[in-house]
């Protein structure tokens, strides 16, 4: 019989609806499927609804994958919310390169018969029965996360990050350095961005905060980008923010 490690951190597959959406039990999915030729072990580092993730939670989420004997399992299993779903597989799939993971949400509490959390959550324990190796998500299609090889071993180290999304008339005098280690700025489509960053990364230099663009285009072709640097291509935002949590 395979054997699959269930990790609950909270979310909606994890809560009922009363006069609101909250908090109910972490594997409550385990009562809405039935696996004659699976072996479910739970734990539960912490129960949190996702829009309230943070590096505390992340820390007890590593703390816990490392003590995990992936020997004795076919895969994990990570029970998760929606919001803040693709910034966690991004960290556990970076941290834990090569491993045989799924995460799975649900858009709303179980009992709900639109909900599809137990769809997500069968599709979850088929791709790590059919032995993929990786980090997966299961949320309306299974999804591989993109990772690096090279950040094999889970070394968190927590930092200050400002992520900026530009948008029509930014001004970066808004954006205080106070206490920020490394500045994120997502680029446009195209792989742009507005002119007047320029002066804002020189103040990033001289403060010595570290500066980086990300752009999930392969080149920056346009005039207005050919004195950027410091560019991520063919990455997501969360991709890189993990990435960089995950470096000294």
């Amino acid at each position: 019989m395979d054997k699959i490690l269930i990790i609950g951190t909270g979310g909606t597959i994890a809560c009922v609806k009363g006069d609101n959406i909250h908090l109910d039990k972490s594997f409550k999915i385990l009562d809405y499927v039935n696996y004659e030729n699976v072996e479910f072990e739970c734990v539960s580092p912490f129960t949190v609804l996702s829009e309230n993730m943070d590096f505390n939670c992340w820390q007890k989420l590593i703390d816990c994958l490392k003590a995990v004997d992936f020997t004795a399992y076919k895969g994990v299993i990570i029970l998760h919310g929606s919001d803040t779903l693709s910034f966690t597989a991004s960290l556990v799939a970076n941290a834990f390169y090569g491993r045989s993971m799924a995460l799975v949400a649900s858009d709303k509490p179980l009992e709900d018969p639109t909900a599809n959390g137990i769809n997500n959550f069968k599709k979850a324990v088929d791709v790590i029965l059919a032995g993929s190796a990786g980090t997966f998500v299961s949320y309306d299609g299974i999804f591989a996360v993109d990772n690096e090889p090279e950040l094999k071993a889970p070394c968190f180290n927590p930092k200050n990050i400002l992520v900026i999304k530009p948008y029509v008339n930014i001004c970066y005098d808004n954006f205080s350095l106070a206490g920020v280690d490394t500045v994120l700025h997502e680029m446009y489509h195209s792989a742009t961005a507005p002119q007047n960053v320029l002066d804002f990364i020189e103040k990033c230099k001289k403060q010595g905060v570290k500066f980086y663009f990300v752009t999930e285009n392969s080149k920056a072709e346009y005039e207005s980008a050919k004195d950027f640097e410091n560019i991520f291509f063919n990455s997501s935002l969360e991709k890189v923010y993990a990435r960089i949590l995950l470096t000294k």
